[in-house]
């Protein structure tokens, strides 16, 4: 089960992130965010590098994703990182994802919320118009005003189906905590979980031990633990 530990903003949720054994760290750059990177710690790049050594005494160290959704988000140190994170804003084309790809040659992990009014043959076909685009999807809950890290959980039963489904890889995000994540991961079967503000003491600070709770119980319930 690959977890990804999202809305990192300073360098002791990132090393409690990777001690707890996530696959991939998230550091947002939409700018409407809550857990906007830059806004939180200006000076990220130099930590974020410190990250990049720490991750190799890893056997398999974590990716390191960054999640924006217009192309003026980009940071200049883009490079840093490993994969983009691509928030598909409602009504978006593909061209941007087309031109980023082009211009940084990181994968895309496309992110699209679903709205609950789509039906499961119409969320698949969304999904196969990106499927040139994207490594992997990450399906989160929709909400007209918010681009993720709503803390709401969306239907999973429906969740399930386009997991079963899906052109590519699932990555399952929206409302999961340490207590609800294994039944998650039991109902949906996703490749994977991402979690943010169900982790956090407070918003842009995350919680160590639910963290640690959070992966364990994902990959427990993986396994076919209880978690």
């Amino acid at each position: 089960m690959w977890v990804k530990i999202c809305g990192l903003t300073n360098l002791h949720d990132a090393q409690t992130a990777l001690q707890a054994g996530a696959d991939a760290l998230g550091f947002l750059f939409v700018g409407s965010s809550p857990r906007y990177l830059p806004h939180h710690s200006p000076h990220w790049q130099e930590w974020l590098t410190e990250i990049r050594n720490q991750r190799r005494r890893r056997a398999e160290p974590p990716q390191l994703a960054l999640v924006m959704s217009a192309l003026e988000e980009l940071p200049t140190a883009w490079y840093l990182f490993d994969a983009i994170q691509w928030v598909v804003p409602e009504g978006a084309s593909t061209g941007d994802a087309d031109a980023l790809r082009e211009l940084t040659k990181l994968p895309l992990w496309i992110a699209l919320r679903l709205p609950p009014t789509l039906s499961v043959d119409d969320a698949l076909e969304v999904m196969r118009s990106w499927t040139p685009y994207a490594e992997r999807f990450v399906i989160d809950t929709y909400h007209p005003n918010q681009l993720g890290g709503t803390g709401v959980v969306q239907d999973w039963r429906r969740a399930a189906q386009i997991c079963m489904h899906a052109p590519k890889r699932v990555v399952l995000a929206g409302g999961l905590t340490p207590e609800n994540v294994a039944a998650a991961v039991r109902t949906v079967r996703p490749a994977g979980v991402d979690v943010s503000s169900g982790v956090e003491a407070q918003v842009g600070r995350k919680d160590p031990a639910k963290v640690q709770a959070f992966i364990q119980r994902a990959k427990m319930a993986a396994e076919g633990g209880f978690g």
